[in-house]
C-alpha cells in the first residue's frame, strides 16, 4: 500500500515524509521483495486501475535496480530468525514485518495490526 500511495501521491503525512526524506538523500527505504511482487501482481492483474500497468511495473523495477532511494530487500539470516518468532498469521505480512524488525527500521504501512509486533515501529499517519 505504501508504494502504491507513493506512486499516486496519496500517502498520509507521516508516510509521505519518510518517502520525501529518502528522495532528498536523507535515508533509504527498503522494499521487501514480497511487497514488490504483490504490487506487480496486482498491477498486472488490473486490480490497481492503471492505464499502462506493465510500463509502471517496469519503471518501478528499474528505479529499484538503479539503487536510488528505494532498495530491494530480501530476508537475511537474522530476518529469518525474526520470521520464525513472529506471531503473524498472514505470510506476506509476516515476511514484511520480519524484514523491518531485523533491519531495525520503521515499517511504512496502514496495517494497524502490525503495530502490535514487539520491536516494530509503524509509520503511516
Amino acid at each position: 500500500m505504501a508504494l502504491i500511495g507513493h506512486l499516486n501521491d496519496s500517502l498520509p503525512k507521516g508516510a509521505a515524509g519518510l518517502f520525501r526524506a529518502a528522495e532528498n538523500g536523507e535515508g533509504v527505504l527498503y522494499l521487501p521483495e514480497i511487497a514488490l511482487g504483490e504490487f506487480a501482481y496486482l498491477a498486472l492483474r488490473g486490480r490497481l486501475g492503471l492505464e499502462h500497468p506493465r510500463g509502471l511495473v517496469e519503471e518501478v523495477v528499474d528505479q529499484v535496480r538503479a539503487g536510488g532511494y528505494i532498495r530491494l530487500s530480501a530476508l537475511d539470516a537474522a530476518g529469518w530468525g525474526v520470521f520464525l518468532d513472529l506471531n503473524v498469521p498472514e505470510l506476506h505480512d509476516r515476511l514484511i514485518a520480519a524484514d523491518a524488525v531485523a533491519r531495525r527500521v520503521p515499517l511504512v504501512t496502514n496495517d494497524r495490526e502490525l503495530a502490535r509486533i514487539p520491536g516494530l515501529e509503524r509509520v503511516w499517519e
